[in-house]
């Protein structure tokens, strides 16, 4: 019993390195991760895909709904400010990831592989057995990215309507979806 109520503080406390440290979100965070997300988008200006720099970040109602779900997790740095974030929903049986992001100075340093294995430990603990995310598929810090931490392509068709539905609204949001793909995770 002792031992469980260990683990279980140690799991909340999170993970916690010299640089950063990943925890839960809380509410005062939010109006923080548009810098978050919009520093990390800066790298697709190297690849002519600086509209995803310019565009929308995610709505802040939508962020709080994953905060209140216990599905946001951000990355700090040694002062407590969020240098990354990851956050997903349910979606057809799977956990599907909505966004992942982290400022570009802190990218390359472990911190989006760390909020995703927080994120996977997490959510295999509430039941998931999957966990899906739309992403690029060859740019480098995209599907290559993920298939490196156990993702794979999967069909978009096999996956239901509601993955169809998410591919055709980036399409309407100008990403291409001949370079998009579906991946998922078994957990």
């Amino acid at each position: 019993m002792a031992a469980a109520a260990v683990q279980q503080r140690e799991s909340e406390s999170l993970k916690q390195t010299a640089e950063y440290s990943i925890r839960r979100a809380h509410s005062w965070d939010i109006p923080l991760l548009e810098y978050v997300e919009r520093s990390a988008a800066e790298i697709f200006r190297t690849v002519d895909l600086g509209f995803l720099a310019d565009g929308d970040t995610l709505d802040p109602a939508a962020l709080q709904a994953m905060a209140h779900a216990n599905h946001l997790w951000v990355a700090t740095n040694r002062f407590d400010q969020p240098i990354g974030f990851a956050g997903g929903e349910y979606l057809s049986g799977n956990f599907h990831i909505v966004e992942i992001s982290v400022a570009k100075e802190f990218q390359g340093k472990g911190v989006g592989k760390a909020l995703m294995t927080t994120m996977v430990e997490h959510i295999t603990r509430e039941g998931y057995k999957s966990v899906t995310l739309t992403t690029y598929r060859t740019l480098p810090w995209n599907g290559p990215w993920y298939s490196r931490l156990g993702f794979y392509e999967v069909n978009p068709h096999d996956m239901g309507r509601d993955y169809l539905d998410l591919l055709a609204s980036e399409a309407q949001h100008g990403l291409d979806v001949r370079s998009r793909c579906v991946m998922r995770k078994i957990l």
